[in-house]
């Protein structure tokens, strides 16, 4: 699987899945870094990865329609460690095979789960 990790998503959730295995492509590294909302979107479709955010606006199925990607993950808000994003981020793929959610939106929660 291929990762897009917005910028406001933990560095931690970048190497953990990195060393994971997964391709990854960080908007806060050098390259892409300060790409707005669209042309994030842009890459992940062109990419054909899944989006992990904690931007709340790529929860919009009108501006972002997540069938239009492998999926979009949004982290819930809140006050969460890098280590919470990580522990979080690597449970529900450990339980989750990327068919569930390929083209969906998922929230992740301290407390769970939802695909949409």
């Amino acid at each position: 699987m291929k990762f897009v990790i917005d910028e406001n998503v933990s560095f931690a959730v970048v190497e953990f899945l990195r060393e994971n295995g997964y391709e990854v492509i960080a908007i806060g590294e050098a390259a892409t870094s300060g790409l707005k909302d669209l042309p994030v979107f842009e890459l992940t479709k062109k990419e054909q990865a899944i989006l992990l955010t904690r931007d709340r606006h790529f929860t919009n199925p009108i501006r972002f329609p997540a069938t239009e990607t492998n999926g979009i993950i949004y982290l819930r808000r809140g006050n969460l460690t890098s280590e919470q994003e990580v522990r979080i981020v690597g449970s529900f793929l450990l339980v989750h095979d990327h068919e569930e959610f390929k083209g969906k939106l998922v929230t992740l929660y301290q407390s769970g789960t939802k695909i949409r």
